[in-house]
């Protein structure tokens, strides 16, 4: 009987506990459109709708729909897409496109339009919410089945990022209390969110308060980003909660895209630089160090140009400045700049390959 309380601790823990999330996002080629119908119409407006809401997740910038190519890419959308289904839920028809993302890269390189690649920041998204009535604050969570959780999972979608929500357990609550949300404690609550393991920490309040300019009451979100070493504070005023919340997201897809999302132009400036990984001591930790270094948007050429040891260097030729290439690698979980730092970092970076 002991052992099988052990082997149950274990199996809840290894479903439970909050993994690190720094990952690659694998729909951004893909749409879903909720639909009333099956009818050819309604498939060419929704199919419209999926590109549009593709090219979006693609380069990180809703104002790309305002270009004059990708508005008459939209509207023959049926060039780029691959596949298409309708899929039926427990209350809702959707209709899915997948499209050809390499199509519609070339198109945004083309407009010299921003690409933002399939690796990108994950955040913890702690929210406060307080009853008008009662004034109660209440945190939403994976476990107090909140209306507003498919309201965060489809505007992440739509956006093409990755937001997770606090588990709501034991631990949480002895962390962090909805009124330390409430009070949007930045540094508190980075600090307790460790567990989590993801790039940015997200605190946000929604409640009512006195709209100066209309003279009436309003619903205000105010929220914080930080990553421990930088901090992003805003506040959105509107009438309906999800729609707050949906913004929100908006509003946090956009920053992350200012500093992640590449531009496609750049001047065509290029910028070549050595980057030495220590821990290269095998064939396989070579190939996943060339993979990662190729996969980059921001990458034109990696090539091995030495190898001394463990030690492999590699001749990148990246379209961007080092300083914007490093942010970019910072979310690579098997690479990681050692404790020293060169005094000229201008042609050669160092980093550590941590991984098997």
């Amino acid at each position: 009987m002991k052992n099988l309380l052990v082997i149950i601790v274990v199996l809840f823990c290894c479903v439970f506990s909050p993994q690190s999330k720094s990952g690659a996002i694998e729909h951004l080629n893909e749409g879903q459109i909720i639909v009333t119908d099956q009818s050819n119409f309604t498939q060419k407006r929704a199919g419209k709708r999926a590109f549009q809401q593709v090219v979006v997740k693609l380069s990180g910038d809703e104002s790309v729909l305002e270009n004059l190519q990708v508005k008459r890419a939209a509207t023959n959308f049926e060039q780029y897409l691959v596949a298409s289904t309708f899929i039926q839920g427990e209350d809702k028809l959707i209709y899915q496109a997948d499209f050809s993302e390499e199509k519609i890269i070339d198109l945004l390189r083309s407009e010299n339009l921003n690409i933002w690649g399939k690796r990108r920041p994950t955040g913890l998204f702690w929210l406060a919410i307080e009853d008008d009535v009662s004034k109660k604050k209440t945190l939403v969570t994976q476990t107090n089945n909140s209306e507003y959780l498919d309201v965060i999972k489809q505007a992440s979608y739509d956006r093409g990022i990755e937001l997770v929500m606090p588990i709501g357990d034991l631990t949480d609550s002895m962390n962090i209390t909805p009124l330390d949300v409430w009070g949007l404690y930045s540094s508190s609550i980075f600090n307790q969110s460790n567990r989590y393991g993801t790039n940015y920490v997200i605190g946000a309040r929604v409640g009512v308060v006195f709209d100066d300019y209309s003279a009436s009451e309003k619903l205000e979100l105010s929220y914080f980003i930080t990553n421990g070493q930088t901090i992003h504070t805003d506040r959105i005023v509107g009438t309906d909660i999800r729609e707050l919340i949906a913004s929100f997201v908006n509003q946090y897809a956009n920053y992350l895209a200012s500093l992640y999302s590449v531009g496609s132009s750049h001047d065509n400036a290029i910028y070549p630089v050595t980057l030495n990984v220590a821990n290269v001591n095998t064939l396989i930790k070579y190939r996943k160090v060339q993979t990662i270094l190729s996969s980059l948007t921001v990458t034109d050429n990696v090539e091995l140009s030495a190898q001394s040891k463990d030690i492999a260097s590699f001749s990148l030729i990246s379209n961007v400045p080092l300083k914007r290439l490093k942010t970019i690698l910072k979310l690579e979980q098997s690479l990681r700049e050692p404790e020293y730092q060169r005094l000229d970092t201008e042609l050669v970076i160092d980093y550590e390959f941590r991984g098997n």
